[in-house]
C-alpha cells in the first residue's frame, strides 16, 4: 500500500515526471522524511518504463530548497546525526546512480542541501531569481548533504572551500559561469523551459542516455584506462539493442527514430 505524501507533489506529463518539494511555510527546507519520501519516489521512478525523465522543483515562488530543516537538526545527537546523514547520502546516491536523466529546475533560493540536492541531479535549469550557496559553517556544522564530495568536482576545490568557508551566495549567472548551472532562462518561465529540455532528451534512445550518464558520472573516479574500457563494453552493448538498429536504420533512411528502451 503506497503512503500518501506529505513533504513532497508528485505529477506526471507524457514520461516525464514532476517532483515538488512542499514544504512552501519553511522554504522548503529539507528534513529526514522528506528523503525518505524522495528516495520512494526516486525507486518507483526508476523501475517504471513508462517515465523517463525526472524534474525536481520546489513550491512557492520564494526558494527552490533554503536549507536543511534546522529547527529539527539542532535537537539532534552525534549519533543521530550519522544516522540521519546516512539516509540523506543513500537518497542522493540514488539520483546519480538511477539510469535516467534528473533535472533540477531552480526557482529560488538553493542554499546548503538546496545547492547540494541540485549538484546530485543531472542538469540544472535556474530561473533568473535562482541563488546558491553553501552556509553550513555559519551554524557550526559541515554539510551532510554530499556537497563537499561534489561540489569541487563540478566547479573546483578552490571555488568549493571559498564557498563553505565564506557562506557567499551565487546568483544565477555566476553559477552558470562556473558550471554550476547548464541554462538560465525567465522565472516566470522555469518550468516550461525545463520540460522542453526533458522533451528533447525523450527524442533520444533511453538506454543510449542512461549508459551516457554511468559513464559521465564513472569518470569522476575512474583512471582514464578504466573509463575508456567501461565505455567500449557500453558501446558494444547498444549493438544488443532494438534502439541502435532502429537509430542507426532511421539515419540512413533519412527519418526521425521510434525509441523504445529496448
Amino acid at each position: 500500500m503506497n503512503m500518501p505524501l506529505e513533504d513532497l507533489l508528485v505529477e506526471t506529463e507524457d514520461k516525464i515526471q514532476i517532483v515538488r518539494l512542499n514544504r512552501p511555510r519553511v522554504l522548503n527546507a529539507l528534513r529526514e522524511k522528506t528523503f525518505i519520501e524522495l528516495g520512494n519516489v526516486l525507486d518507483k521512478f526508476a523501475s517504471d518504463p513508462q517515465k523517463r525523465v525526472l524534474i525536481i522543483t520546489g513550491m512557492g515562488d520564494r526558494a527552490f530548497c533554503a536549507g536543511g530543516d534546522i529547527k529539527g537538526m539542532s535537537q539532534m545527537t552525534s549519533k543521530e546525526a550519522a544516522i540521519f546523514a546516512q539516509v540523506v547520502h543513500s537518497v542522493l546516491e540514488k539520483i546519480e546512480n538511477t539510469q535516467k536523466p534528473i533535472l533540477a529546475a531552480v526557482n529560488g533560493l538553493a542554499l546548503g542541501a538546496g545547492c547540494d540536492l541540485v549538484i546530485a541531479c543531472d542538469l540544472c535549469i535556474a530561473s533568473e531569481k535562482a541563488v546558491f550557496g553553501e552556509p553550513p559553517a555559519g551554524i557550526g556544522v559541515v554539510t551532510p548533504f554530499g556537497g563537499t564530495q561534489r561540489l569541487p568536482k563540478i566547479i573546483g576545490p578552490k571555488r568549493a572551500k571559498y564557498l563553505f568557508f565564506t557562506g557567499e551566495t551565487l546568483d544565477a549567472n555566476q553559477a552558470l559561469q562556473i558550471g554550476l548551472v547548464n541554462k538560465v532562462v525567465k522565472h516566470e518561465n522555469l518550468l516550461e523551459e525545463t520540460k522542453n529540455i526533458a522533451f528533447k532528451i525523450l527524442t533520444r534512445a533511453p538506454i543510449a542516455v542512461g549508459f551516457s550518464k554511468t559513464l559521465v558520472n564513472s569518470s569522476m573516479s575512474l583512471t582514464l584506462e578504466e573509463g575508456d574500457k567501461l565505455e567500449a563494453e557500453f558501446y558494444a552493448k547498444c549493438f544488443d539493442t532494438y534502439d541502435q538498429k532502429e537509430g542507426m536504420k532511421a539515419f540512413l533512411e533519412k527519418r526521425k527514430p521510434v525509441f523504445k528502451g529496448e
